[in-house]
């Protein structure tokens, strides 16, 4: 069901509730060290990655209309396929970036994904053989954390993709509303529960794949230092503007499903509503 008939909070509910499987492929794992940053961009700076069916997710600041995108870090531990064997575990730091859209067929809220870094090399894996836009990244990682709060969060990697800076602390406070939603409901669907994801495959070709997780309980941070070479790289941010974010959100820990194989979608099938 759609957000035509269900509100923001049964429709995450649903979410939750409805934990399913793919194949044996399935993964298990456990995100620490947790944070989505986010930076409002104009949406003529982004519109033109976004195909049909869908649409971005927007919001109007004294009459400009933006989108949001955001760089999500964090350290898979314990990344397993346990329908294979939960023994064989493996452990190392990724950062996806994305974006928020909607899908004008079902008006379900999904995410856009850009790019992925990742600090293994099995990224080699997803990029040859599902053509997902993953590259492979060295990561260097220090923080202080007490009572589930960051005093200090210190990344860096390098990558084809981009190289990246986080340097971040949290203030002490819970995640607040935010520019751009109505409620905090509306902002916990759209920002931090997004189960499905798309990413360009070719001119003819899109991939997708979808996650499950619980709610996450995220705690405000600030900035001290940020950079993201990939969102320059696209035109979204300056390097000045990364240090101006949207919004910085964290949670130490939070378990995720990630539903393998993804499936690819031919663009000719993706017929859009009249």
């Amino acid at each position: 069901m759609s957000l035509n008939t269900l509100s923001f909070k049964e429709c995450t509910t649903n979410r939750i509730k409805n934990r399913a499987g793919r194949s044996f492929l399935d993964v298990h794992t456990m995100l620490e060290h947790f944070c989505i940053i986010s930076y409002k961009v104009p949406v003529k700076k982004i519109a033109h990655f976004i195909p049909e069916p869908f649409k971005l997710w927007t919001y109007i600041d004294n009459g400009e209309e933006y989108a949001l995108v955001s760089a999500v870090p964090f350290m898979d531990q314990d990344f397993c396929f346990y329908k294979i064997s939960k023994r064989l575990t493996f452990s190392f730091f990724q950062t996806n970036f994305r974006t928020y859209i909607i899908d004008k067929r079902t008006h379900n809220h999904a995410a856009w994904f850009f790019g992925t870094t990742l600090g293994s090399m099995s990224s080699i894996i997803p990029k040859r053989i599902w053509n997902m836009p993953w590259q492979y990244a060295t990561y260097n990682f220090e923080f202080d954390r007490k009572n589930g709060l960051y005093t200090k969060y210190q990344m860096y990697f390098t990558s084809k993709m981009g190289n990246g800076t986080i340097a971040i602390k949290n203030t002490g406070n819970n995640s607040p509303l935010l520019e751009g939603f109505n409620t905090i409901d509306e902002q916990i669907h759209i920002l931090t529960h997004p189960v499905i994801g798309y990413y360009n495959i070719s001119d003819t070709k899109l991939g997708t794949y979808e996650i499950w997780h619980p709610k996450m309980d995220l705690k405000e941070a600030c900035s001290e230092n940020l950079y993201f070479e990939l969102f320059e790289k696209l035109g979204f941010l300056t390097k000045q503007e990364m240090n101006s974010p949207h919004s910085i959100l964290t949670t130490p820990f939070i378990e995720f499903d990630i539903l393998l194989p993804p499936k690819t979608l031919k663009r000719s099938l993706l017929k859009t509503p009249n």
